[in-house]
């Protein structure tokens, strides 16, 4: 019940506008709502004010600092974001969030060893620690899906992680274990779309389904949800839809996913095309920019 826990922390800081935590956790619960509920751009901007106001009253609160990186990288700002990240795990090596923050960063900028390694550190800094799951994408971007399972796993049994889980076994053909991993029908868009797809691939309705799904993940403001799951909608047949997405997460997003374009099966269908030749420039192009822009600031 996000809303309800932001109604309490609301009171908490109107009781004590001077206590950093609470506004911490009052900006991830309104970065939840953004993402994952109705908020939309005004909660993502509340999340932005309460983790900002968060650090101003204690410098040295990382979840906050940590959390404001994120908030930054999904909305483009991967230069700063970066030399955010830098700092806080230069000041605290032996945080797990500080590392985890820098994977973030890297990731998006199509730096995907790096991105792996800030996650292995981070991990063994908090083994278990369910906030490093999507530590999975660095890896699936690398082709080492075995390790990306491992990450998956630290969320067993959320939504985000079955989702997660039925691209796994679609990369490995597994229909039958992708079916019972995807959740139940309204859980999701995701699984609703994914249950039409895996039952009825060739149907009208599944279709118009997935055009419909294809529209609302176009919208989100993050790259890397555009990227994430235009396999889903081509495994579901609409290739120029998924076409769409990873050119307006690559070209138009900036989410240099590179690596994942070269590795990840679930493009095999793709490869060899022009357009997905043109795509693969561009993001082999973007992981450069990334990786001379940070360079220079880094001097």
């Amino acid at each position: 019940p996000n809303k309800d826990a932001i109604a309490m922390l609301e009171r908490a800081v109107g009781m004590d506008p001077t206590y950093a935590p609470a506004w911490a956790a009052l900006g991830l619960r309104y970065y939840f709502d953004s993402v994952y509920s109705s908020g939309g751009e005004a909660m993502y901007q509340r999340s932005n004010t309460a983790l900002e106001r968060a650090v101003a009253l204690d410098p040295n609160l990382i979840f906050a600092a940590g959390q404001l990186i994120v908030n930054r990288v999904e909305r483009g700002e991967l230069v700063k974001a970066y030399g955010d990240a830098k700092t806080l795990v230069e000041r605290h090596p032996e945080n797990a969030a500080a590392h985890f923050a820098l994977s973030y960063v890297l990731r998006y900028g199509g730096a995907d060893e790096e991105s792996a390694h800030e996650c292995e550190t981070a991990l063994s800094l908090d083994p278990g620690s369910f906030g490093l799951r999507s530590c999975a994408i660095p890896f699936e971007q690398l082709g080492n899906f075995s390790r990306a399972f491992d990450f998956i796993q630290l969320d067993a049994g959320s939504v985000w992680s079955s989702n997660n889980m039925v691209r796994y076994y679609l990369r490995e053909g597994k229909l039958a274990q992708a079916r019972e991993a995807n959740p139940k029908p309204g859980t999701d868009r995701s699984s609703e779309m994914m249950t039409a797809c895996l039952d009825s691939p060739s149907s009208a309705s599944t279709a118009a389904l997935v055009r419909e799904y294809a529209a609302w993940v176009g919208t989100s403001p993050d790259p890397e949800m555009r990227y994430t799951l235009a396999p889903n909608v081509l495994f579901c047949g609409q290739r120029d839809l998924a076409f769409g997405l990873l050119r307006s997460a690559i070209v138009t997003g900036h989410y240099c996913g590179y690596d994942g374009l070269r590795n990840d099966p679930l493009f095999a269908s793709l490869r060899g095309r022009p357009e997905f030749n043109q795509l693969l420039s561009a993001a082999k192009q973007c992981k450069s920019d990334f990786l001379s822009q940070t360079s220079h600031a880094a001097r």
